[in-house]
């Protein structure tokens, strides 16, 4: 897998970024695959260090842009070193070499996948499926939702490459240098959340190219807390999903009023306070 970049973003979680490194280093992945990008947190100078100290590649950007952002730019790096496959990963993501190999497999067998990625479960509980691929709901303003999700991967019977997905979760997403040619690079005004979303669904309208999951390999992933922060990004760049693709902005517009309100009766000003910015930019702001 010479041709391969492995990238992880790392903006204030260091200690993620640092394990996973390690992790990947001591299964035999290349120092020369691994690029870090440090998005302007207060973390530049240890991922300056430990990129040193590994001999992997690293880029502490000035600028804080976002997930599309400082995935781009590793991504450029790695184009201009001459890599064709590009895997982007969060920095809480558990992955092993075999899951990469799999990955990398089934874009070299299949010709016409542009974009893979593993079945994402959880952590802390290993049987239980995050995501088996990525679902919207344009009817209902592009809601979002996993494929198998929350269900216990035994009790799941699929098959080796689930196709009937909208998007691959950005957390573990593995792609070939040629999209980039039909659909250009990912959209960094959305700044968080929905970039890949939207990424795929480029990908997908009037290009002839799938995406898929593969489902008989890994990754792991840890649940999140939301706050006021995500639900912005959530509300805006869902409507902006919808402006893009013809989806329900009525739909999500009254979900997040109704949400808003609720946060106001509960004393939540702050939660409130995202909700109507997000729908105030979602639906005036450019794009």
């Amino acid at each position: 897998m010479n041709d391969l970049a492995i990238i992880i973003l790392n903006y204030n979680s260091f200690d993620d970024t640092s394990r996973e490194v390690n992790a990947l280093l001591a299964e035999g992945v290349s120092q020369q695959s691994i690029y870090i990008v440090d998005n302007n947190s207060t973390d530049k100078e240890n991922i300056k260090i430990l990129g040193a100290q590994k001999q992997i590649n690293y880029i502490l950007s000035d600028h804080n842009g976002g997930y599309a952002y400082g995935n781009n730019l590793a991504i450029k790096k790695a184009i201009e070193d001459g890599r064709n496959y590009f895997l982007l990963l969060n920095p809480d993501i558990e992955i092993s070499l075999t899951t990469i190999e799999q990955l990398y497999n089934g874009l070299k067998e299949f010709s016409d996948i542009g974009i893979i990625g593993p079945r994402i479960c959880y952590r802390n509980d290993r049987n239980k499926i995050f995501s088996d691929g990525g679902l919207l709901f344009p009817e209902k303003g592009f809601m979002g939702g996993h494929a198998n999700g929350e269900q216990n991967k035994e009790s799941i019977k699929m098959s080796v490459y689930n196709y009937d997905i909208k998007y691959v979760d950005g957390s573990a997403l593995m792609f070939r240098k040629e999209i980039l040619d039909d659909i250009g690079f990912m959209n960094e005004n959305f700044f968080m959340y929905y970039e890949e979303s939207e990424w795929c669904l480029r990908l997908l309208k009037n290009t002839g190219w799938k995406i898929a999951v593969k489902t008989q390999c890994e990754a792991y992933n840890l649940a999140s807390n939301k706050g006021s922060f995500y639900e912005y990004y959530m509300t805006r760049n869902r409507i902006w999903v919808c402006r893009l693709y013809n989806g329900n902005i009525k739909y999500v517009t009254k979900e997040r009023w109704k949400l808003a309100r609720k946060a106001i009766k509960k004393g939540k000003f702050s939660m409130a306070n995202a909700y109507i910015k997000g729908i105030l930019h979602g639906n005036y702001s450019k794009i």
